[in-house]
């Protein structure tokens, strides 16, 4: 019997084959596109926030980035039906391995070591 899955973009059921998340292409590109542009804004604040950090805090970026992202989950809640427009942070370290031995040095204590 086959897996019906919920289509991340539109929220359609599917026929989920392996790794395939969207019903359409036109749902992957709505999708991805998104993320593009929300993360292009929040790339620089974050970047800034990390390496530029005395700046950042005088231009109150983290604060910018908290209010764009409650601005991206009231307009998810308004133009998706409350469905979330984010990966699971699992399946994004998942799918990038270096990201897992990060995490796992981190947990046990060795990070800088």
């Amino acid at each position: 019997m086959a897996r019906l899955d919920a289509c991340l973009e539109c929220g359609a059921e599917f026929e989920r084959a392996p790794n395939r998340e969207f019903c359409s292409v036109k749902c992957r590109k709505d999708w991805n596109n998104r993320r593009m542009k929300r993360g292009a804004e929040l790339y620089d604040l974050y970047m800034a926030h990390r390496f530029d950090r005395a700046n950042a805090q005088a231009l109150h970026a983290m604060t910018a980035m908290n209010r764009m992202t409650a601005n991206f989950r009231a307009e998810d809640r308004a133009q998706r039906g409350g469905r979330q427009s984010w990966r699971s942070p699992r399946a994004v370290i998942e799918e990038r391995p270096y990201l897992r031995a990060v995490t796992t040095r981190m947990r046990m204590g060795r990070m800088g070591v």
